[in-house]
């Protein structure tokens, strides 16, 4: 019943300024559009919707596999495209995480991830393959890991690939890897936190570290990080859904430099 008063109240808004209408299945297949000129009465039952037309025709098309019903100006309803809906990046280390997210998808092939890195005379490089999920109507996300071999300034962009061969570019985005000036360990976030919380620290020399949390009483109850890293910024998570709330202490120990935050987890 909601779905056919939303379609009512959709009619009656859009029906005027557009020419005709078009029906996508659940499937993603679309159907023949109708001229709105064509349409003399449209009626419901509970399961479907009929459309007389002007040539006493009156074909039916059954509510619960229809996922899209639209008007617009075009004969004919193209697929929903890829719409990507956000596409960001995080250094931790040497490393860039991309992370990007889709609404909807239909016949997506996949994404080449590109970079481009500063003063490389403007050449793009493919740097990865992502596989899209198709066709779908819910949101999905992707991630892929980059690994520069040198601290400059990169730019990254996706190419969105269709099964048939197009492509659309997506916006760009630039990350600038550097060395940090000194050794710093900065305050979680969330803080206070529940369940877990991310902890932010800077190298500028290579070196072993180790980052551990300890309860109140010294007791050490998590070791975060214990491997030489290669200079650079990172950030871990730690997740205490096994710890009871109350106050910790992170602590962080690389060469000469020793620093602790406390955080508290509130259940």
């Amino acid at each position: 019943m909601k779905k056919i008063i939303f379609l009512l109240i959709f009619l009656s808004v859009q029906i005027f300024s557009q020419t005709y209408l078009n029906v996508l299945y659940n499937n993603a297949a679309a159907s023949n559009s109708s001229d709105i000129t064509t349409i003399t009465k449209i009626t419901f039952t509970a399961t479907n919707i009929n459309f007389l037309m002007a040539d006493a025709s009156t074909p039916t098309k059954v509510l619960s596999t229809i996922s899209k019903i639209a008007f617009g100006n075009v004969n004919g309803l193209n697929p929903l495209p890829v719409e990507l809906v956000s596409f960001t990046s995080r250094v931790n280390g040497s490393k860039v995480i991309l992370r990007w997210s889709t609404a909807t998808e239909v016949s997506n092939y996949g994404f080449d991830i590109e970079s481009k890195v500063s003063g490389s005379n403007g050449i793009w490089k493919k740097i990865g393959f992502m596989k899209g999920n198709g066709n779908s109507n819910s949101p999905k996300e992707y991630s892929y890991i980059d690994s520069p071999t040198q601290s400059t300034k990169i730019s990254y962009r996706l190419k969105q690939i269709d099964a048939d061969g197009k492509y659309e570019y997506s916006s760009i985005i630039e990350v600038e890897l550097g060395i940090p000036a000194k050794y710093s360990l900065k305050q979680n976030y969330p803080n206070p936190f529940n369940p877990s919380t991310k902890i932010a620290y800077n190298l500028p020399a290579n070196g072993l570290v180790t980052l551990k949390v300890f309860d109140i009483l010294g007791r050490e109850v998590a070791s975060l990080v214990n491997e030489n890293q290669k200079a650079g910024s990172y950030e871990v998570t730690f997740d205490g859904g096994r710890l009871a709330s109350g106050v910790y202490v992170c602590k962080v120990n690389s060469a000469n430099f020793s620093s602790s935050i406390k955080m508290i987890m509130m259940k």
